[in-house]
């Protein structure tokens, strides 16, 4: 979408450079200013003022950083100046420069260029949020900060304002959506609210947590109703199931590389914080044990936890004591191998069908894993130990 091409132009002719254009969410340029006002850089940048008003300078209004309707922005190698917005994808439209090309002069400059073009009138970035938008964006600002006060021990309950969504009220399942994706192609919050919805079959409560990072829910019936039985492991087999095909959906439809976690059912309106936590615990304890993984479920990470709170001293102190020939942990194939073996609760032939090998081709690999650490994983105690063995080693490798 091309805005104001004279202008641009004008710009261009001035600083000698070429003005890159981007279209960015409301929310992920409301996150850039929280997170950008308070660099020196950006301190001497004007913002819209209202009309009939002077433009204010940033050192003047020190408390400003708050302000959704800053011109520009230092990020980086970068300046971007935003110069309008698409009122269809509810998001914003900037151009950017390498900052080295431009003086403290020449940005303040256009800035009151695009300021004084009549045809961009001042933009409020909230009032162009409908209210929905509005309280899930500042709902995700706040869960961040609740998040971070619950890891130490306090926080606040989800205020009055949240709690009339119908979501938070009823029994949920809570997801937590993590993405890696090039600038150029990140993914829009409104564009992925559609695929879920389309996926669950029914309207979704989307909360972007942060930069390619959101919160979701869906009803138990939607994801756990094809479970083979009525139990807790045939519930927690059919989640599982249901996020592999969620994280299958977004990998095909995104670029970048994502991660996926799930909880079991609650209440939002009692939980969201706790839950949300958790999940992102777990996706950090996953993504570092289990890297080539995409799902990551709290209850098949409880001994990953335990690990991970082990000190990095006792961790070294415990492979050096109990682990031999250690390195075997080096070869791509063991690990897959001793992962596989394990997850399928050290099935012999379940693992051999899993790994599409031969099943003596397997007992040769066990006995080779035998003979150089010193321990039989075809029986429990020796199997938790060699378990032990590998996650401690992950994380210390690592560290």
């Amino acid at each position: 979408m091309k805005l104001i091409p004279d202008l641009k132009q004008q710009i261009e002719g001035v600083i000698g450079t070429t003005l890159d254009e981007y279209e960015i969410t409301m929310y992920e340029w409301m996150q850039s200013i929280e997170n950008l006002s308070g660099l020196d850089e950006n301190k001497r940048s004007f913002i819209r003022s209202k009309p009939g008003e002077r433009e204010l300078d940033f050192a003047a209004k020190s408390y400003i950083s708050s302000d959704l309707n800053m011109v520009s922005l230092h990020h980086g190698e970068r300046i971007f100046f935003k110069v309008g917005i698409n009122e269809q994808e509810n998001t914003v439209v900037c151009w950017g420069c390498n900052a080295a090309s431009l003086t403290i002069e020449t940005r303040r400059l256009i800035e009151l260029l695009i300021i004084s073009n009549e045809r961009l009138s001042p933009i409020n970035v909230i009032n162009q949020h409908s209210d929905t938008d509005k309280r899930l964006s500042s709902l995700g600002v706040w869960l961040q900060e609740q998040i971070k006060a619950y890891r130490t021990g306090s926080h606040k309950p989800l205020p009055d304002p949240y709690t009339a969504f119908s979501d938070f009220q009823e029994e949920k399942i809570i997801f937590l959506l993590q993405g890696e994706t090039p600038d150029s192609q990140r993914v829009d919050s409104k564009v992925l609210n559609k695929l879920l919805e389309s996926y669950f079959g029914e309207e979704i409560t989307l909360i972007p947590l942060g930069e390619q990072e959101w919160i979701f829910m869906g009803n138990e019936e939607i994801v756990t109703g094809e479970a083979d039985d009525d139990t807790a492991e045939a519930r927690k087999d059919s989640l599982h199931a249901f996020c592999l095909g969620l994280y299958e959906l977004v990998a095909s439809e995104f670029a970048g590389v994502f991660h996926l976690s799930a909880s079991l059912p609650c209440i939002p309106k009692e939980v969201l914080v706790q839950t949300a936590s958790l999940l992102q615990e777990s996706m950090q304890l996953g993504r570092s044990f289990h890297v080539t993984q995409h799902i990551h479920l709290p209850w098949n990470l409880q001994l990953e936890q335990l690990v991970a709170s082990i000190s990095e001293q006792q961790r070294i102190r415990f492979i050096q004591e109990t682990g031999k020939g250690t390195l075997i942990f080096n070869d791509s194939e063991t690990i897959a191998t001793l992962e596989t073996f394990f997850g399928l609760d050290c099935n012999v032939s379940e693992t051999a069908k899993r790994l599409f090998i031969h099943r003596n081709t397997l007992v040769y690999r066990l006995d080779k894993i035998k003979q150089e650490i010193g321990y039989d994983v075809r029986h429990f105690k020796s199997a938790m130990i060699v378990q032990l063995l590998l996650l401690m080693y992950k994380v210390t490798k690592k560290s």
